[in-house]
């Protein structure tokens, strides 16, 4: 009895793996694409990148129960969740998924191949090399176009329930209420997310970002003020800035409700609270670290990461949502 309960114990402790191929609706393969294993029992988030030819493996998994999930956008691939995933120790689970094509608004151009396109256009992009530039104070300047075309950890979040179901109803209605699709500003959490660049000028008293519309300018106060006793709530919130010796401090509050925390839809509420951190290592980066806090729609705080890499010959161009606009007529109607 003895060695029959010897030989099983280091097949109990061994690890499992999940492993198998990433798709899109045509069967060809995806590379690059986050995939992310979540223990359910201790919330530990095990992630790999699909490799040129689509292939993953998620290793080292302790026996248990986990979710298989895609870091996906809604508009270039729908989301991919498999639940109640059973890794037991010793065992290689194979999970081929075949993706989705994602939601657009069906207007010309907006469909796979441009994003494919898009993506192949990112991989390209080779930051310049140089030293951190610095203000007169001594002060990292974060000033330049700023594409976000380095790796990134979108994190794990874990959303209310009712904010989770908001989301899947959002997704089954192709989102038709995206704020963007109205002329809408995305928030702030939101373009971390999507990935949108960045213009960004700096004064010693002053941060302010630009992007592509409908997102209006938004400013970080570097003057030493604090934040409004009685803000009113506003879609980019109010953010004041501190450093903490060459890294950034952003605190932003004071949000309205009307925005989304991401592409699939997740609400949050105007107890909405971001901390961001920013640094540039050098002159071609700008690293950004930012807490996600929402009691109302969250049940932990969330934690993005994205590296944005300089781009001397590219920049924001005028936009105006409200001209010439041709997405409404062919959104999605159920």
């Amino acid at each position: 009895m003895l060695v029959s309960l010897a030989a099983n114990l280091p097949a109990q402790q061994a690890s499992g793996t999940v492993a198998g191929t990433v798709t899109d609706s045509d069967g060809r393969p995806v590379r690059g694409l986050s995939l992310q294993a979540v223990n359910m029992a201790t919330k530990v988030p095990y992630r790999v990148a699909s490799s040129a030819n689509g292939e993953y493996s998620i290793a080292q998994l302790p026996p248990g129960t986990y979710e298989l999930s895609t870091q996906i956008l809604a508009n270039r691939y729908r989301p991919f969740v498999r639940e109640n995933l059973r890794i037991s120790g010793g065992q290689t689970v194979k999970v081929d998924i075949q993706l989705r094509e994602g939601i657009a608004l069906n207007t010309v151009g907006d469909g796979s191949d441009f994003f494919r396109a898009a993506a192949a256009k990112a991989s390209k992009l080779v930051p310049p090399a140089g030293a951190t530039p610095r203000m007169k104070d001594g002060k990292p300047d974060f000033s330049g176009y700023w594409a976000a075309a380095g790796p990134s950890d979108l994190g794990v979040p874990e959303f209310q329930d009712w904010s989770a179901a908001l989301s899947k109803k959002r997704l089954d209605d192709d989102l038709k209420e995206l704020p963007s699709a109205h002329c809408l500003p995305t928030g702030v959490t939101y373009a971390v997310f999507f990935a949108i660049a960045q213009r960004v000028v700096q004064s010693p008293a002053l941060l302010a970002m630009f992007s592509e519309a409908p997102q209006p300018p938004r400013q970080i106060f570097l003057d030493g003020r604090r934040h409004p006793i009685d803000p009113i709530p506003t879609w980019l919130g109010h953010s004041v800035g501190r450093w903490d010796g060459d890294t950034l401090v952003a605190d932003s509050t004071g949000f309205n409700d009307r925005s989304w925390l991401d592409l699939n839809g997740h609400p949050h509420t105007e107890k909405l609270h971001l901390v961001e951190r920013y640094r540039r290592p050098d002159l071609g980066h700008l690293e950004l670290e930012m807490t996600v806090q929402d009691p109302g729609s969250l049940k932990a705080p969330w934690v993005m990461k994205r590296t944005y890499f300089l781009n001397p010959k590219d920049d924001v161009l005028e936009a105006v949502c409200g001209e010439n606009e041709k997405d409404q007529e062919h959104v999605f109607r159920k």
